[in-house]
């Protein structure tokens, strides 16, 4: 699995970049361009049910916090230049002890679950449109884990390492069959036992 461009992983911590990212459609523009590469403003548009002016003006924002960027402009359309993420992913944690940072990336997570509980939620109403080999290579699977906080870090960046090469970014091209695929990891400490 090559990549024709360097991995840019980006951690984000600055609480105006965070705030940036607070607000529903950016955060949804960001992860769609994550996950389908270039796209001009129309295109976000009708991929996300929004209007292209809007999308416009929240993608200038995500560019101007340096979270997106301009696909460089080929021959005389650069009015209409798609926008592509900045990075291959982005990590958001608070500034250690800066309480600004800290609400700002609470409120982000809470949007990131809401955007998590739709998508899914919109897979369950359209998994029958689905082959049955995409149905059944699914996976919604919960495992509680009994681990140290050390062990927890290792199993992060293990499992990082193993997804990694399958980002859409990183596969250029990715195969004829491959389509986008969500893939999200909670690993937390439970609750009831904090």
């Amino acid at each position: 699995m090559e990549s024709n461009e360097p991995e840019r992983r980006v951690r984000v911590q600055d609480a105006t970049k965070l705030r940036a990212l607070a607000h529903p459609l950016r955060l949804r523009l960001l992860r769609y361009l994550l996950a389908a590469g270039p796209r001009t403003a129309a295109q976000c548009a009708e991929a996300l049910g929004d209007t292209g002016s809007n999308c416009s003006y929240h993608l200038h924002q995500l560019g101007r916090h340096g979270l997106i960027e301009r696909v460089p402009a080929e021959g005389d359309n650069r009015r209409d230049r798609p926008w592509r993420a900045a990075a291959v992913g982005f990590e958001f944690l608070p500034e250690p002890g800066d309480v600004d940072s800290q609400q700002v990336n609470e409120a982000l997570t809470a949007l990131e679950l809401e955007e998590l509980f739709r998508a899914l939620q919109r897979y369950q109403h359209q998994q029958h449109k689905l082959t049955d080999e995409w149905r059944e290579s699914a996976i919604f699977h919960h495992y509680t884990l009994s681990v140290t906080p050390e062990e927890l870090r290792h199993l992060k960046l293990t499992l990082d390492a193993v997804i990694r090469p399958y980002l859409r970014p990183m596969r250029n091209p990715p195969p004829g069959e491959a389509r986008p695929v969500s893939l999200s990891l909670q690993a937390h400490p439970t609750p009831e036992f904090i």
